[in-house]
C-alpha cells in the first residue's frame, strides 16, 4: 500500500480499480482494511481508494490537531493529490461524520454519500461508550483500548461468526497503534463532532444504513441523521452490529450496489 503525500502530512493509501471515483472512509479505529468486502466487490466498477486515517495505521500520526473537520480536508486533499474531482464516498461510525463535514463544506465533491452506522451528535449513550474507551486507553494503554474496541465494533455476532476477520483487523490496530494522547484526542473528536443544524445543506444522493443492535451508535442515530438530510434514503438492518457492512457484507453492498444505479441514472 503507498503512502501519499497530500500537502503537509503522507496517508497510507489502497487503490483498485478504475471507473468513477468511490472513496471509503473507515471509523474511529481508522484502518482502511475494515472496507476490504467493499474494496474486493465494487473495485469491478469502480476506482475505489480507502486511506488509514492521520493518527493511525501507516498514516503519519501528529501529536495534536485532530478532528472530524480535519479529516474531512484530508479528504479533499487525497482527491486533489489523486486528480479526483468528484466521487462517491462512503464513511461509517466516525468516517460517517467526517463525511457530514465533506458533504457540508465541499459540496460540489460528492456524486453521492453513504453513511453506514454513524450518529448526528453525540448524546449521553455515545458519550458513556467513548468516555469508557477513552479512559480504558488511559489507565491500560493502547492494547487494551484496541481489544476494548474490537467488543464495542464487532460485536458478538462477528466473534461468533467471523472471528478470523476480527482478529486479522485487530492484529494490524495492535501493531499499528497510535500512542495514548493521540488516542485521546481521536476520541474527544468524536464526542465533539455536532453538524446537525447544516445537514439540511445537504444536497448530494444520500443513503443512510443502520442496525437495530448496534451496540455503539444506537440505530435512532440514524433516524436522525435521516430526517436532518433532506430527500436521504434509510435502511435499518435488523442484526449486523456497529460493522454491519462486514457482518453482512454482502447484504450491504447489494444495498448501496442499487442506491449507485439509481443515483447513476438519475445524472
Amino acid at each position: 500500500m503507498p503512502r501519499i503525500d497530500i500537502g503537509g502530512i503522507t496517508l497510507n493509501v489502497e487503490e483498485r480499480g478504475s471507473g468513477p471515483a468511490f472513496i471509503f472512509i473507515p471509523g474511529l479505529v481508522g484502518l482502511l482494511d475494515a472496507w476490504e468486502f467493499q474494496l474486493a466487490e465494487f473495485s469491478q466498477r469502480y476506482r475505489c481508494i480507502a486511506f488509514d486515517h492521520r493518527g493511525t495505521g501507516d498514516s503519519d500520526k501528529p501529536p495534536t490537531g485532530y478532528t472530524t473537520e480535519l479529516i474531512a480536508r484530508d479528504v479533499i486533499a487525497l482527491m486533489d493529490t489523486l486528480g479526483i474531482d468528484k466521487a462517491h464516498i462512503a464513511g461509517t461510525s466516525t468516517g460517517g461524520c467526517i463525511l457530514q463535514n465533506v458533504a457540508i463544506d465541499h459540496p460540489g465533491r460528492l456524486r453521492c454519500a453513504i453513511f453506514s452506522n454513524t450518529w448526528v451528535k453525540a448524546d449521553e449513550f455515545i458519550m458513556r461508550v467513548q468516555t469508557t474507551r477513552k479512559r480504558i486507553a488511559v489507565t491500560y494503554g493502547p492494547a487494551e483500548y484496541v481489544k476494548v474496541s474490537s467488543l464495542f465494533t464487532n460485536g458478538a455476532q462477528q466473534f461468533r461468526f467471523n472471528l478470523d476477520k476480527v482478529m486479522e483487523l485487530e492484529k494490524r490496530a495492535l501493531t499499528t497503534v497510535a500512542p495514548v494522547d493521540i488516542l485521546a484526542q481521536r476520541l474527544d473528536m468524536s464526542m465533539l463532532h455536532d453538524r446537525e443544524a447544516e445537514l439540511g445543506k445537504i444536497a448530494a444522493p444520500s443513503l443512510i444504513v443502520g442496525t437495530l443492535d448496534d451496540a455503539t451508535v444506537p440505530s435512532y442515530q440514524s433516524e436522525d441523521l435521516h430526517n436532518g438530510i433532506p430527500g436521504s434514503r434509510l435502511i435499518v438492518m435488523p442484526e449486523g452490529g456497529h460493522y454491519s457492512y462486514r457482518r453482512h457484507w454482502q447484504e450491504w453492498n447489494k444495498t448501496v450496489t442499487a442506491f449507485l444505479d439509481q443515483t447513476e441514472a438519475s445524472v
